[in-house]
């Protein structure tokens, strides 16, 4: 395939003065001096953002140290009050057991006075 340059012709419009935007030196400093301001707020808002989010983390870690603590807190006092029912049971239950045999010694003891009130 063979192409003839001189067929092809490629027109390039020229601007005119009036569609050519001219910017006075002085404007490019005011520009980059607006940009760095940007970037800085960009900067600042990435900062804060990030300290946020570690508040938070920080904060979601605490709460749940603060649950552990209290678990642990709540699951002491909760065995030490079930020790000591079962001890006052074991106490109580001593006890009945210790007034069922004073009951009967009490019984054989009437049962022999009367036996001996009997024989006179």
């Amino acid at each position: 395939m063979k192409i003839d340059s001189k067929k092809i012709n490629i027109e390039i419009p020229k601007a005119d003065e009036k569609e050519v935007v001219v910017i006075p030196s002085g404007e490019l400093g005011n520009i980059k001096k607006r940009l760095d301001d940007m970037k800085r707020i960009i900067f600042s808002i990435n900062i804060v953002v990030i300290l946020a989010m570690i508040a938070i983390i920080v904060s979601v870690i605490g709460l749940f140290l603060d649950q552990m603590r209290y678990n642990n807190v709540a699951y002491k006092e909760y065995s030490q009050k079930t020790e000591s029912v079962e001890i006052i049971q074991k106490i109580n239950q001593e006890l009945l057991d210790q007034n069922k045999q004073d009951q009967e010694l009490i019984i054989k003891q009437q049962n022999q006075i009367l036996e001996l009130l009997n024989k006179k």
